[in-house]
């Protein structure tokens, strides 16, 4: 899969880079340019004040993690804390239709390869005479099976000179990630070490996200660049969000079938700067960087049918992450 991923992108960087960098001699000799191609062929489909935008996203350093404490004595915090790696390559984009006063957009991305280069982390302060001193420690192997992000924002474009510049926003996320870790080793405080053969932990996570906040768009001359280059679009969102969580983990070395819940809320702050590169009128070249830090705290519920366990408590946090660099090309009706 990881092959398969890999040959995907670099192909996709090929043609973009033979797009951009085919000699414009072509044409003095009658040969169509491609790009010219392309926008003679998105000029006949499609439907007017609609934009496409298609690619791939690449998540860095980020992760999503939850914790919870010991409601007995000593009731330390946290007792146990399980840190899940998100370094995966996406592919989707956006939906956006324009109107005169506002537009809307739908953004779609799912994972296209499972395995994460850094270990998912699990960490136990479970000592009751050492409450503040870890205990025990393991690394696994993580894999992403499946994963969605979605965006759906509305854009408001008052006809007022302030806020031609600086547009209000207000949208609705989710995101919802599936994580299986296998293969890890564990060591504790007396330096035991033991291997975890197979398939040790399902992690379910899901966030809806329910935000406000402002869109600033300017162009910056580019004149004597490039020919075909009019001007680089540059884009800055700053948002924040109401969050609802709930994830669900399911430990499957452990004796029955032990599940822990956690429903939390709480917030995320969110920036993302983007810039556009026209190609042709109705073609662009994006690059996007966005950041995204959700907090939230809530209840932890525990059960256990086989040992007759099902009991909960307060004090849990979960929280994530998340730092990504898109590439996608731009199709404008």
């Amino acid at each position: 899969m990881i092959r398969r991923t890999g040959a995907t992108i670099v192909v996709t960087s090929l043609i973009l880079v033979y797009i951009c960098v085919y000699p414009v001699a072509a044409q003095a000799q009658g040969i169509d340019y491609p790009l010219d191609v392309m926008s003679g062929l998105v000029s006949t489909v499609g439907a007017r004040d609609w934009r496409y935008t298609i690619g791939f996203k690449k998540f860095f350093n980020s992760y999503t993690s939850y914790q919870f404490p010991n409601p007995f004595p000593p009731e330390q915090d946290p007792l146990s804390r399980l840190e899940f790696p998100i370094d995966q390559w996406f592919f989707g984009g956006d939906y956006i239709y324009d109107a005169w006063t506002w537009s809307a957009s739908l953004d779609l991305w799912t994972n296209i390869n499972k395995d994460s280069r850094a270990p998912m982390q699990d960490s136990d302060w479970d000592q009751a005479n050492q409450p503040d001193q870890k205990s025990v420690f393991s690394e696994s192997k993580c894999k992403l099976k499946r994963s969605w992000l979605g965006d759906l924002k509305f854009l408001i474009k008052p006809q007022v000179s302030f806020f031609r510049t600086l547009r209000p926003i207000f949208g609705v996320r989710y995101q919802t990630f599936s994580f299986v870790t296998h293969d890890g080793n564990q060591i504790s405080l007396d330096g035991y070490n033991m291997d975890l053969p197979g398939e040790g932990i399902e992690f379910d996570q899901s966030f809806y996200q329910y935000y406000v906040g402002g869109q600033i768009n300017t162009t910056l001359k580019t004149a004597g660049l490039a020919r075909y280059v009019s001007g680089l679009g540059i884009g800055l969102v700053l948002d924040y969000a109401l969050v609802s969580a709930k994830n669900q983990d399911l430990h499957l070395l452990r004796e029955g079938e032990r599940i822990t819940t956690e429903i939390t809320k709480g917030h995320c702050w969110h920036a993302e700067a983007t810039a556009s590169l026209p190609l042709r009128d109705n073609i662009r070249l994006q690059l996007d960087v966005d950041f995204k830090r959700i907090i939230t705290n809530g209840d932890h519920q525990l059960t256990n049918s086989f040992l007759d366990v099902d009991f909960g408590f307060n004090g849990s946090r979960v929280w994530s992450d998340q730092l990504s660099a898109a590439a996608v090309g731009e199709l404008i009706f």
